[in-house]
């Protein structure tokens, strides 16, 4: 199977599935980039394509690699209903770090509009980064950010979870 698609292509797709699309490319090119190619518009015969034209070759891409490379982002929770904006996020301390703080969470965060998570100035859509800096050390953000969802603390793991039951 063959997909071509344009800038024009990109821009009229809904805004959610344009979202997961372009936040999926970059991911999916840095483990697999067999199957793409840019294809500059001077070697292309339509004179209404974009500068740019992707080209994606979908026939070599496996069920099994198409689950070694699905990156759950905080936005596709969001974007599924499994997070609202506003929804309370906390993030679990390291041993010593909690002990250094004098406390076991950092508790002052939320999902923004975006399905995100901004902390300090940034904006994570992945929880892995988020946990890290929090930390202030390596941490699996899945298993050390939570989210307060009908007055219970879930652990995102478990929405990755019944995310990719729904999805893969």
């Amino acid at each position: 199977m063959h997909i071509h698609l344009n800038d024009d292509d990109i821009s009229r797709m809904p805004e959610s599935l344009r979202h997961l699309f372009l936040n999926w490319l970059p991911e999916y090119l840095k483990t697999n980039n067999s199957w793409f190619e840019q294809i500059p518009v001077n070697q292309i015969r339509q004179p209404e394509v974009s500068s740019t034209q992707l080209f994606l070759n979908l026939e070599n891409q496996t069920l099994e690699n198409k689950a070694d490379n699905s990156h759950v982002r905080l936005s596709q929770l969001f974007d599924a209903g499994m997070t609202k904006r506003g929804m309370a996020v906390r993030v679990k301390l390291k041993r010593e770090e909690a002990k250094k703080r004098g406390r076991e969470y950092i508790n002052s965060l939320e999902i923004s509009a975006r399905g995100t998570i901004v902390y300090d100035g940034e904006e994570f859509d992945k929880p892995s980064p988020l946990a890290t800096k929090v930390t202030g050390g390596a941490a699996n953000g899945w298993e050390y950010v939570e989210v307060k969802k009908n007055n219970e603390w879930i652990c995102l793991d478990k929405l990755r979870e019944i995310w990719r039951t729904t999805n893969d």
